[in-house]
């Protein structure tokens, strides 16, 4: 892990170092644009190379979409104390989501004028559920149940072919997903942006992954909506004096593990918080599983800011506005108040509780995309429609404000559209 004193590192140029663990190279982004424009000219030929060359195959017309008949056979596969776990997780995201998308519908009456908010669900989307290291099933679920809670037509998930575990599948049908396609990486994005003979293209592109998949969705976002730039997993540690640095180093290597793109690090005004961090950290790496993506990720991309106050920590985090960020502190309702930028936040606890159980979505933005918004909620699945009631008399009432206000701004129409009704009304 690297050590940042800010008290002997300027700001900005820590800031840099750890920005440039996300930046992508101009050579990986001229690969992606090639995928892209071959898929969309070649369709599933272009899909079927590619998948023999990344993944190692054989992808057919007659095996890119799983069958009911593979669903069905992948529940004697599947452990049931797993699909109790999973179905409890589905459970929690449905109950967040369906309360938050009853807080959407309103209604209510502005002098006479009657306004009611409504929401109507996307026809269709398509969910990325990433492979790499791992297979995901949670990641599944965190993208498809908001969807079924808005009423979404048509919910459609990609995979890496060799991703497509009993446990995925199994995930999908409890989800009741519509089409599961065994096609991963920036093909699987073009394909539901632009559509191929085997798969259809949705309306909006939803999901985390790989560097390859991150710039394909920003790509293919001028043709079809997407749901935010949500890449390599990011954690930040806000710790004080008073937490627990095994606690600390195991936050750190639980994220670490997803793969060895991940960036994990804390920040804290203790030094001797950061040297038992770090030496919690070594005597852990010295018999952890999942070694090599571990120690890859702790040597190249982990690190610990030592800040002067408190203030400077929260300025860190703010500007590094993480994915995940812990809050670890015996006052945090101190912290959280001055904390305007984070994915999710997570207060004395590690955050795979909203990995798996919370119901709170673990679909993040990362890359500093927390400035600008929030992790994924059925907001993303849904259009907000507002409709206006407005009656003879209010548009009377209304009428001296409409009056000014179109002839401030030189729309003389404008007022006659009002104008007439009002003296029709009168008359």
């Amino acid at each position: 892990m690297k050590v940042f004193d800010l008290e002997a590192n300027s700001y900005t140029d820590v800031m840099n170092i750890i920005q440039s663990y996300a930046r992508v190279d101009d050579e990986l982004e001229v690969s992606v644009e090639k995928i892209l424009r071959d898929v969309r000219n070649r369709g599933d030929q272009a899909l079927f190379d590619y998948t023999r060359s990344f993944d190692n195959f054989e992808l057919t017309e007659n095996n890119i979409r799983v069958s009911k008949e593979e669903v069905n056979e992948a529940y004697g596969k599947v452990d049931k104390g797993d699909l109790k776990a999973l179905k409890t997780l589905r459970d929690n995201i449905e109950k967040v989501e369906t309360k938050a998308l009853r807080r959407l519908k309103i209604g209510f009456n502005l002098k006479g004028i009657r306004i009611t908010q409504e929401v109507r669900p996307l026809d269709s989307v398509g969910c990325y559920v990433p492979g790499g290291k791992a297979s995901y099933p949670s990641t599944l679920l965190m993208t498809v149940v908001p969807a079924k809670v808005a009423n979404v037509k048509r919910v459609v998930v990609v995979s890496p072919p060799n991703k497509v575990t009993p446990e995925l599948l199994v995930a999908a049908d409890i989800a009741q997903v519509d089409e599961v396609y065994r096609v991963g990486g920036a093909q699987a994005i073009a394909a539901l942006a632009y559509g191929t003979k085997s798969i259809s293209p949705v309306q909006k592109i939803i999901g985390p992954g790989n560097q390859y998949v991150t710039i394909a969705k920003r790509i293919v976002s001028s043709d079809v909506e997407i749901d935010m730039l949500a890449g390599p997993t990011e954690i930040l540690i806000f710790a004080d004096n008073d937490a627990d640095p095994k606690e600390v180093a195991l936050d750190l290597i639980s994220q670490a593990e997803h793969g060895p793109d991940s960036v994990c690090g804390v920040v804290t005004q203790s030094r001797r918080l950061a040297d038992m961090v770090i030496k919690e950290v070594a005597k852990l790496c010295k018999n952890v599983e999942r070694g090599d993506i571990v120690l890859r990720v702790m040597g190249e991309r982990a690190f610990v800011i030592v800040t002067k106050n408190t203030n400077e920590a929260l300025n860190f985090v703010n500007n590094f506005a993480p994915e995940h960020l812990e809050v670890l502190s015996s006052e945090p309702e101190k912290i959280l108040s001055k904390i305007s930028n984070a994915g999710v936040i997570i207060v004395n606890s590690p955050s795979v509780v909203t990995d798996y159980y919370s119901g709170v979505n673990h679909v993040l933005p990362t890359s500093c995309n927390a400035e600008t918004r929030g992790g994924l909620t059925v907001l993303d699945y849904v259009k907000v429609i507002r409709t206006v009631y407005a009656s003879k008399q209010s548009m009377a009432k209304a009428f001296p404000t409409i009056k000014k206000l179109a002839l401030l701004e030189g729309l003389p129409n404008h007022l006659k559209a009002v104008e007439y009704r009002v003296e029709k009304n009168v008359a």
